[in-house]
């Protein structure tokens, strides 16, 4: 208001104008109306309060029409059917749920019960009944550790080769290696065949004894040939170096030849038959005992990569791949199921919030509608107050300056126009009408919302009943199924 009132004495001259009016003594004494400068001052204020009406007008307008494009947004029958529905559909989409993973479910199950079937003949037949399976976890942790079983010896003798190899270290390396392999994968073998000693079948005990007998000869042979032919090749490589002084002229650097090889391998193979385990130096037992020891152990990793009975941890296996393959098909189910619920709770907490904001907006557009209204009528009443205020510091400058008595007019108040200040209609009967209707819509809705999450909650638990009583008729048609085929193998 103060502003008001400064802008006006500054801008219209008020203090000088009255001053000068006083001096003439105008208004004169017996005048019943405003002077010119009155007049002007009313005029600037009346002025203000039309652009202050005006202004409301426009915002009130725009109001207006943000509530008509809100309330096009808001349907509530619709919004009541929309939340009807989520609940009808529950009982179709679990049907078909149902009749979609049946076959899936049935045939998983046949399998994982036939499977399981199979192992119960199997350890009757073979008295296995009572105990586990036992086999590695893991084939390839196990296999690890021989491989790097096979490392170890690969380096451990590569240095006894290297000394009686005319490649030297090269060479003894591509020897240890060599005799490694051989001996690791023979090793393995027998102990994978040593399994079938454990075999109800004479037969078979019979065909595993002369396998391994077979595979452990053939272990040692390569074994203490190996040992010969490192004998062998230090012995020609110290000839060679024997032979070379007794020449003049200094000898050309030694080349090993395929000559040399072969001569050792002859060599070898004389010693080897003449007298297999005639060493003359302790280097080659040492090497003997370390491929012995580490062909023991890798026979043994052979022998527990599976179940010690042949076959038994094949069916374990194969009983424990068709259940985790039964339980993932009733996991993915049952995850199918439970989407369902989560679906229609999204869906319901979605459509709540959607009309829940709209009816908020359409209720903070009331509410802005009204503090419009209410401050036009603020602003109207400052503005008035104003005019009075600026009429009333006219007259008392004119009165002081001038000689007659002021005119009577002098002590009223100047009023505004009644239609200039009235405050234009913020929101009609009818927005009215349908705000409280919104108010009460939306309480409907939030207790139609906890019943439905009631309802949803409940119908999961009985399907989880259901889910749980489907299982065991699943799983005890198959029973039955597969001893109707049992009694008819046998009639």
């Amino acid at each position: 208001m103060q502003k008001l009132i400064e802008a006006a004495r500054r801008s219209l001259d008020v203090d000088q104008k009255a001053a000068d009016a006083g001096l003439r003594d105008n208004p004169k004494t017996l005048s019943a109306s405003l002077d010119n400068t009155e007049a002007e001052i009313c005029g600037h204020f009346i002025a203000l309060a039309r652009q202050r009406r005006e202004s409301c007008e426009v915002s009130l307008a725009g109001l207006q029409l943000d509530r008509k494009a809100t309330a096009a947004k808001i349907d509530v029958e619709q919004t009541r059917d929309s939340f009807a529905r989520l609940l009808t559909a529950v009982e179709p989409n679990l049907e078909k749920l149902k009749s979609d993973h049946s076959a899936a479910l049935y045939q998983t199950k046949e399998n994982e019960a036939r499977a399981l079937n199979h192992l119960r003949w199997f350890q009757r037949k073979h008295g296995l009944h009572y105990r586990a399976a036992a086999y590695p976890k893991s084939p390839v942790y196990h296999f690890a550790i021989v491989a790097a079983l096979a490392l170890v010896e690969w380096v451990s003798l590569a240095a006894f080769y290297a000394e009686g190899s005319d490649f030297g270290l090269l060479g003894g390396v591509l020897i240890a290696m060599a005799l490694s392999v051989v001996n690791i994968s023979l090793a393995i073998l027998s102990g994978g065949l040593l399994r079938y000693v454990n075999h109800r079948s004479r037969r078979q005990k019979w065909l595993a004894l002369t396998a391994v007998a077979l595979l452990y000869t053939c272990f040692l042979l390569v074994t203490l040939a190996a040992s010969h032919y490192r004998v062998a090749t230090s012995d020609i490589a110290q000839s060679q170096s024997n032979v070379s002084p007794q020449s003049a002229d200094p000898p050309p650097p030694y080349v090993a030849t395929d000559l040399d090889q072969w001569r050792a391998a002859r060599l070898a193979w004389q010693r080897f038959a003449r007298n297999p385990l005639g060493f003359e130096d302790v280097f080659s037992w040492i090497l003997v005992v370390l491929a012995v020891i580490f062909g023991i152990f890798a026979s043994y990793k052979g022998y527990r990569l599976d179940d010690p009975y042949p076959g038994y941890g094949e069916l374990d296996r194969e009983l424990n791949a068709r259940r985790t393959s039964y339980e993932a098909a009733k996991a993915e189910y049952c995850g199918l199921v439970d989407h369902v619920f989560d679906r229609i709770l999204q869906e319901q907490a979605h459509l709540l919030s959607e009309v829940k904001s709209n009816i908020e907006y359409y209720q903070q557009l009331i509410g802005r509608s009204n503090e419009q209204r209410r401050a036009f009528l603020h602003d109207a009443a400052e503005i008035l107050d104003a005019c009075n205020i600026v009429l009333k510091r006219y007259r008392h400058t004119n009165v002081r300056v001038r000689v007659s008595p002021a005119p009577f007019y002098f002590n009223n108040s100047f009023a505004f126009d009644g239609q200039l200040i009235r405050p234009p209609e913020a929101i009609s009967e009818c927005e009215e009408r349908l705000s409280r209707s919104y108010e009460s819509a939306m309480k409907d809705f939030s207790d139609i919302a906890r019943q439905n999450n009631v309802t949803v909650q409940n119908l999961r638990t009985t399907e989880i009943r259901r889910r749980e009583y489907y299982f065991n008729k699943l799983e005890r048609e198959v029973r039955e199924k597969l001893v109707r085929e049992a009694w008819e193998i046998k009639s």
